[in-house]
């Protein structure tokens, strides 16, 4: 195994990390301590299509019975095709068991629709009841997920209880009903924070260094900018008016109608890039400090353009838009190493539910990392 003299920061360093010398010569730290190494993602569409055709068939065919498999093909192969310093991840969860659990959540489900039908009062306490839970099925999942993600041999954990997960819920809701709604994106870095902060790879622990400030400017600078651009808008609008009808062409009208949707596609994904940079950005994990390169504009020009792909080939670009998305995502990050990936050591961990995650699926509750 050779180590890499490559300059720190420089494009070998970043994009070709050495091996991890067994006996470093002459110092108590391994060679790469101080150096910037990139994430890579090795996924194909062409690759994934065929995973994506076959899942999507065989989940039709046994009336979505294979869809616990049909998840683990899925997340086994982004998990497998994205590596960091030679090594990759992995996600080992057993389709029997998310069956095991979606069957469960089913059957709950059934028990409620079934239910709602006799009395109606029962369906309203059925949707209370799913959301009083809500904390619960957030960190199940968060659990079930992390317990079963690999990096190389170490073992994700997620250490954070079902109190802190209520008291965090409770705290946000309670800011935002407070705040008539100005405070909401404080709830999503409560979220984030919730997770990182008892997030563990091996022994090493996660820690989200951004303040609730940040996620507020996050998500309110591109509606800031959508307000922006329909006020000036509608100040040109009136101008051209003042000079007649006959000065306001139907091509100007359909220029402004265009301009006013295509601002209104980008503001979603504008704040999920804006959130996903500032999360990053802001992530330490042990000594080591995550970065993204990540640039917004960019970011939510994929995701716009992969909604009118996926339309126009009637979903048929799906896998190619997945795989768009997700190799921008992991190749803008990069991860300043202070920390020895040798002495990684996995925690003794239970082996936890898929019910929770499983639940979630069902009542629509997108719950993820």
């Amino acid at each position: 195994m050779q180590e890499n003299d490559a300059m720190p920061n420089s494009p070998d360093a970043l994009n070709q990390p050495p091996a991890l010398p067994q006996t470093p010569p002459n110092t108590d730290q391994p060679a790469y301590f101080g150096e910037v190494y990139r994430f890579q993602f090795h996924g194909k569409a062409a690759e994934y299509f065929g995973i994506w055709f076959v899942n999507l068939l065989l989940t039709i065919v046994t009336l979505s019975f294979y869809s616990p498999w049909a998840k683990v093909r899925r997340l086994r192969y982004f998990y497998q095709h994205s590596e960091f310093f030679q090594r990759s991840f992995d996600f080992t969860g057993l389709p029997t068991k998310i069956l095991i659990g979606r069957l469960i959540a089913i059957g709950i489900w059934v028990a409620f629709a079934i239910a709602a039908q006799l009395e109606m009062r029962v369906a309203a306490f059925g949707t209370l009841a799913i959301y009083l839970a809500l904390p619960w099925l957030l960190r199940a999942t968060i659990r079930f997920t992390a317990r079963n993600s690999k990096y190389s041999n170490s073992r994700f954990y997620f250490e954070g209880s079902t109190k802190q997960a209520y008291l965090q819920f409770l705290l946000g809701l309670l800011i935002t009903i407070a705040t008539l709604g100005l405070f909401a994106p404080v709830m999503v870095w409560l979220y984030k924070r919730y997770i990182f902060d008892h997030l563990y790879v091996g022994q090493i622990r996660f820690k989200l260094k951004s303040d609730w400030s940040d996620y507020m400017t996050a998500v309110y600078l591109p509606i800031v900018l959508f307000i922006g651009v329909i006020a000036v808008l509608a100040i040109l609008s009136y101008i051209l008016s003042l000079f007649g009808t006959e000065f306001l062409p139907s091509t100007i009208i359909n220029g402004f109608v265009g301009l006013y949707i295509l601002v209104i596609f980008f503001i979603a994904p504008l704040i999920q890039a804006r959130v996903f940079i500032v999360t990053w950005n802001n992530m330490q994990l042990g000594n080591s400090q995550f970065k993204t390169d990540c640039n917004q504009w960019r970011f939510a020009w994929i995701v716009v353009s992969n909604w009118l792909v996926k339309i126009i080939s009637l979903g048929l670009m799906s896998p190619w838009a997945a795989i768009r998305i997700y190799k921008y995502q992991v190749e803008s990050l990069s991860l300043l190493l202070n920390d020895d990936l040798d002495e990684m050591m996995n925690q003794l961990q239970s082996d936890p539910s898929a019910i929770g995650e499983e639940i979630s699926d069902i009542f629509d509750l997108d719950i993820s990392l």
